[in-house]
This record gives structure tokens, C-alpha cells and sequence, in this order.
């Protein structure tokens, strides 16, 4: 049975794709079989691997068309590192609202990865950052929610107005949906700003903040720039070593293991 991971976040540019892309990567060269679908019309997880051209297949299909089997939507990982993606393909406005006018339910995600996809250890969901009908059906899939959060006074405003809609949507859509933890990105610990942000952050929500915390390193938007996940790009850099070291610390967390879901 799959575990479903969703990154989600009110405030964009706060690491979530970059967060979800080197999340399933650690996952997946730990020997676990992932899956990483781009819920976000922006497509920002085909271009974090360097992917280019339009893509006829995919997340639109995903929710629209059951008639097309997901395995048709998969795009395998050439580098044989047990990643598949389903990349987004809204290449116009038009396509994104046709999408949303079809969305009915927020459930409707959920019923098409339990029916196709149980074969995958975890599914990595990389959500739109709002909360609107294609966050939800994110949302409403998951098992686990990621909260990326940048240590900024904003960023930390977005995060109490999200938590606030994570309890509605909890009560409505996913009775069983947990958040995992609020992962701290971009930390430049010589900043006094971050600093001041993360001691009050710890000191308030205690263990709802991973104790891993992802640094602002020049690696992480590098291997970005390249098509690539820091892990592929630079295994020794400090950045890579955070997100593998968060991926170790979500399976003790959770006790997770392949074939078993969040417990």
C-alpha cells in the first residue's frame, strides 16, 4: 500500500517543488519505488528535470479521463533510480479552467492513485500553492502533508492561515490526513532574522517542525538550473545530505516501510 506525501503551501517560493522533486529523489535511490505527480499548472517539476516540449499526457488526463490508464501518463526516470513522474501539461489558461470546471469533488484524485497506483512505495505530490480545487484533490489524496515554510515574517503569517484551513479541510475531506511536519527551507543560519524565526517556531510547535532543516546553499538552485535534483548533481553537498537526512527522518517518524502506510 502507498504513502502519499503532499507539499503544500498558501505562499509560493517558499521551496515546495524544489522540496517535493528532491524528496522523491532521496526515496528513491534509498531503494523505494516513487511516484511524483505535479498537481501545479505551472508544470515546475518538468522543468526541474530539465524536461522540454509539450507533454500530450498528464496530470490533466490524471483527473479528467480515466479512460486513459496511468501507466500511459507515467514518464520513467532514464537514470533507472526507481522515479516515475506524471508531469503537468496545462499549456493554457483555457486547459487549467476546462480542468477545474470538471473537478466536482475534491476526492476525485484520491479514488484514481487508490485504484492505479498501488504499486509505489510513496507518491509525492508537489500541490498548487492555494488551497483552491486542485490543492484540495492534492490534499484530499494524501496521508501526509510537508508544510515548506521560509524563515520570514510572511511566510510564518501564510503558515497560520494555512493551518487554520488544514483543520477544515481535515474535517470535510480526509478525516485520516496528518501533517508530517513544517520543514524549514532556504536557512541561512547568518542571518539573525532566520535565527530569531526558527528558535520561536521550535519553541512553539516543538516536534511539528522537522528537526531537519533544509540550507540555503548554491547547490539546491544550481541542480535546478541543470535539469537535475541536488542529489544527482552534487551527493556530497550539504543540501543534498538535508534532504536525504529528512527522508530518513519521515520513515522513523512514521514508522514507515514498503507496503506499509502512515500509522
Amino acid at each position: 500500500m502507498s504513502t502519499t506525501i503532499v507539499f503544500s503551501s498558501e505562499k509560493g517560493g517558499v521551496g515546495k517543488t524544489t522540496s517535493a522533486v528532491n524528496l522523491a529523489m532521496a526515496f528513491a535511490i534509498g531503494g523505494y519505488k516513487v511516484l511524483l505527480v505535479d498537481m501545479d499548472p505551472q508544470g515546475s517539476v518538468r522543468f526541474s528535470f530539465g524536461v522540454k516540449g509539450h507533454k500530450e499526457l498528464g496530470t490533466r488526463q490524471l483527473l479528467t479521463d480515466h479512460s486513459v490508464p496511468m501507466k500511459k501518463l507515467v514518464t520513467h526516470d532514464e537514470s533507472g533510480q526507481g522515479l516515475d513522474y506524471i508531469f503537468a501539461n496545462f499549456d493554457s489558461l483555457s486547459q487549467e479552467r476546462d480542468v477545474l470546471a470538471r473537478l466536482s469533488s475534491p476526492e476525485i484524485l484520491k479514488k484514481r492513485l487508490d485504484m492505479e497506483a498501488g504499486d509505489y512505495d510513496f507518491i509525492i505530490l508537489d500541490s498548487q500553492a492555494s488551497t483552491g480545487m486542485l490543492a484540495l484533490n492534492a490534499i484530499a489524496a494524501s496521508d501526509l502533508v510537508v508544510l515548506p515554510l521560509q524563515c520570514e515574517s510572511l511566510a510564518v503569517k501564510s503558515l497560520k492561515r494555512y493551518l487554520v484551513a488544514f483543520k477544515e479541510i481535515q474535517l470535510k475531506h480526509n478525516p485520516d490526513l496528518r501533517i508530517a511536519g513544517i520543514l524549514l527551507t532556504m536557512y541561512d543560519r547568518n542571518l539573525e532574522v532566520h535565527r530569531r524565526i526558527c528558535r520561536q517556531l521550535y519553541d512553539t510547535l516543538h516536534d511539528s517542525v522537522f528537526k531537519t532543516i533544509i540550507p540555503d546553499c548554491k547547490e539546491i538552485p544550481e541542480a535546478s538550473a541543470l535539469g537535475q535534483s541536488v542529489i544527482t548533481y552534487r551527493l556530497n553537498s550539504i543540501g543534498a545530505t538535508a534532504y536525504i537526512r529528512l527522508s530518513k527522518e519521515i520513515l522513523d517518524r512514521f514508522k514507515l516501510r514498503p507496503g506499509m502506510a502512515a500509522s
